[in-house]
């Protein structure tokens, strides 16, 4: 059990950053307030309680979810409430910043900014904005917990053969099943995934939060996803904080087809298609891992590969170039559930070299990063970006002509 603790150090830096905007918005919302010290201090110990909601899911939870799943999506409720609290008192007092510097520097602009002060630090400004986080909050789980519905993209894929022009594949990821959905939502994932009658279904990880002998009833309906040609699967990194080896085994006996650093070929329209799925960069901090699921290793994932098309399955994109200058034609990854607030766009781009949700190129190699088809439970909010199961097609892509 030594594994689900690994990942100490990423909750312990998590719960320290979001500690200290606990405190900022404690001293932003109530410093400037007449409210009773005793009432003042009783606010801040509540702010500073919510922003620990994940913390405390995770003590109690540990990857093992043991809680009813509604009480999970009211701490899920709480936790992304405050993540759209704390933004908009940053939006907010990044409008104060500016107007409190001109009314210094500026003659006569002194009472126009108090009247912009006095409104927007009123206290039935800041009740709206806690209302309108509320609100948000709801509509962003209404949506992140819908089965989500099918877009389709096509891929152009330089030099693809004719006989695999119109290729289909149906990407799924990021289903976080057992912290958020159950079987039921899963079921009607497959029954869509199943309708689309794809070429090859492929699952780019974070299947499960939690473990086998917990949630494996919950995620068994993925052995009725079919397609034509083959379904597989790559590993993410909640599927190792909930014990990968236990996990790719259970797949196994189920008849999954699971690429950890290695890969499948298939015979397609008389041609060779090669899929490969590599391991994801957190493998390092599970010391006990069996050394058969180390780290990701692309060249590993295909070495003894025949010629032919190359897809490779990758949870995270920020490989992708390396993945590219390694022969792949095709990366399908997740992970970064397209940025999942608006206002994490950036952050999240950053965080992933540059790749959130879409299509992207690496060099010629085309990249796909689906946004999710599900959603981690303990900040269950879509704002600003859908979850999707994800038809693809392939087409040739043409090499540019030289003028």
């Amino acid at each position: 059990m030594a594994d689900y603790k690994r990942n100490r150090m990423f909750f312990a830096s998590s719960t320290t950053f979001m500690l200290a905007v606990a405190a900022y918005m404690s001293f932003s919302l109530l410093w400037h307030e007449p409210v009773p010290t005793g009432w003042r201090a009783a606010l801040t110990l509540l702010l500073l309680l919510l922003s620990q909601t994940i913390t405390i899911m995770r003590a109690l939870v540990s990857f093992r979810p043991n809680l009813p799943l509604r009480l999970m999506r009211v701490g899920g409720f709480v936790s992304s409430s405050f993540m759209v609290l704390s933004w908009l008192v940053l939006v907010r007092d990044a409008l104060l910043a500016p107007a409190f510097v001109v009314s210094l520097f500026v003659p006569g602009t002194g009472g126009g900014v108090d009247m912009f002060f006095s409104a927007l630090l009123s206290i039935p400004a800041e009740l709206c904005m806690v209302l309108f986080s509320l609100a948000a909050a709801a509509f962003g789980m209404t949506r992140a917990l819908a089965v989500p519905s099918v877009r389709r993209v096509d891929i152009p894929i330089r030099g693809l053969p004719p006989e695999l022009e119109g290729l289909t594949i149906a990407h799924l990821s990021d289903l976080h099943i057992g912290s958020t959905f159950t079987g039921e939502w899963l079921e009607e994932v497959v029954r869509r995934t199943n309708a689309l009658e794809p070429d090859f279904t492929l699952i780019t990880g974070d299947l499960a939060d939690g473990t086998p002998e917990r949630i494996g009833r919950f995620l068994f309906p993925i052995t009725r996803l079919r397609a034509r040609c083959g379904v597989a699967v790559s590993v993410g990194n909640h599927d190792y904080y909930a014990g990968l080896r236990s996990w790719v085994d259970t797949w196994r006996s189920w008849g999954i087809t699971v690429l950890v650093n290695e890969h499948k070929e298939y015979r397609v329209r008389g041609r060779n298609v090669v899929v490969a799925g590599v391991s994801d960069p957190c493998a390092v901090l599970f010391r006990s891992l069996d050394a058969s699921l180390g780290p990701p290793d692309t060249r590993k994932a295909l070495q003894g590969a025949g010629e032919g098309l190359r897809i490779l399955m990758a949870h995270r994109p920020g490989d992708a170039e390396q993945n590219a200058a390694l022969g792949c034609h095709l990366q399908l990854s997740g992970h970064t559930h397209g940025g999942q607030f608006f206002f994490l766009f950036p952050l999240v781009s950053r965080m992933n070299r540059g790749f959130r949700s879409g299509l992207y190129k690496a060099g010629s190699m085309p990249v796909y990063v689906s946004p999710g088809t599900g959603m981690w439970g303990y900040v269950p909010m879509r704002l600003g970006v859908a979850a999707e199961i994800t038809l693809l097609t392939l087409k040739k892509d043409s090499p540019p002509s030289r003028s």
